[in-house]
């Protein structure tokens, strides 16, 4: 029986199937190679922050891999978009950009058409998805509201001001600037070009959220975006040149473009609601709203995370670039 069972062991670990050549993991019997691991790299520069090697390689795999998954689960679901879906918003997402200036953010990025056509693809696969599955099932009851009130109360007591906004913020790629002063000098003239499309297209009414959402897309400078964040009248007035922008703003207006003192860093604000110091009761439409958008928000999130762990669970995945890892 021990001979059986070593024989068994080694059936089912020391003879697995070797990767296929360029591959990094499998899922499902579907293989990831590296060349898509490297596209999703590309497409999503400033997700790593300053990881490298092999750790930045390791979690954009992981990212790929889940991305993999969702998207089966999609087209069991016939929530599969189609390539007219991904081209209707590739139009979108150009809208801000000349043909050349397009062209050339793909070159900058190491990325051709199709490979965003994919991506995109994906992307608004994997959002029907979750909008199906997940965010329908986040339902906000008038109880729900009166027990986070019940239970905050303090986060609706303002000794001073509170001012809650939305924001965009472009940084320029990191580059060694004492080695590379000529890229970092252009990483920095990148930026401020993405940032004057932003503004541009806020000017023609493009909603806040939703640019916001849609710039997590080609890019030659890191973006990141902040749907609701609020300051309290100290900390606005740290900030001067923010301070004076945002003084001269009415709910729902814009701030021009503001510049960081070392002209790496460039931001847009949303002024949503400006509330005066003092107590807010729950009957105060603005109050409720807050409430409605945090809870809406952590559920979300919430249930996303056990979606995604739930369907992990079920998924069939070997990691080749792990096995080669521990080699």
């Amino acid at each position: 029986m021990l001979a059986a069972l070593a024989a068994l062991a080694l059936g089912t670990t020391g003879c697995r199937p070797s990767a296929p050549d360029g591959a990094m993991a499998d899922v499902n019997g579907t293989v990831i190679t590296s060349s898509r691991v490297d596209e999703y790299d590309r497409l999503h520069p400033q997700a790593f922050g300053s990881e490298s090697g092999d750790q930045r390689r390791m979690d954009v795999l992981n990212e790929v891999v889940m991305e993999e998954i969702l998207e089966q689960r999609a087209r069991k679901s016939h929530l599969e978009a189609t390539d007219e879906d991904a081209d209707e918003k590739l139009t979108d997402m150009k809208s801000g950009y000349t043909q050349e200036e397009f062209e050339q953010q793909l070159t900058s990025a190491h990325l051709t058409m199709q490979d965003m056509r994919t991506q995109v693809r994906r992307e608004l696969t994997i959002d029907r998805l979750l909008n199906k599955d997940v965010f329908s099932r986040v339902s906000i009851t008038d109880a729900d509201l009166s027990t986070y009130y019940t239970t905050h109360q303090e986060e609706f007591h303002f000794a001073e001001a509170q001012y809650h906004l939305s924001r965009i913020v472009v940084r320029a790629l990191p580059v060694a600037s004492s080695t590379q002063p000529q890229a970092a000098t252009v990483s920095r003239e990148e930026a401020l070009q993405t940032i004057q499309m932003v503004h541009l297209r806020l000017q023609e009414g493009e909603d806040f959220a939703s640019l916001a959402n849609s710039l997590a897309r080609v890019k030659t400078a890191a973006i990141d975006a902040d749907a609701n964040m609020a300051l309290s009248a100290s900390q606005l007035h740290a900030d001067l040149p923010l301070e004076d922008s945002v003084s001269k703003l009415l709910p729902g207006q814009t701030t021009d473009i503001l510049a960081s003192p070392d002209g790496e860093t460039f931001a847009i604000y949303k002024l949503l609601s400006r509330m005066p110091a003092g107590d807010y009761s729950f009957q105060d439409p603005r109050v409720q709203q807050y409430i409605r958008e945090t809870l809406r928000t952590q559920r979300g999130d919430l249930l996303k995370a056990a979606y995604y762990d739930m369907l992990r669970s079920q998924a069939h995945v070997r990691n080749y670039f792990a096995e080669r890892l521990l080699q």
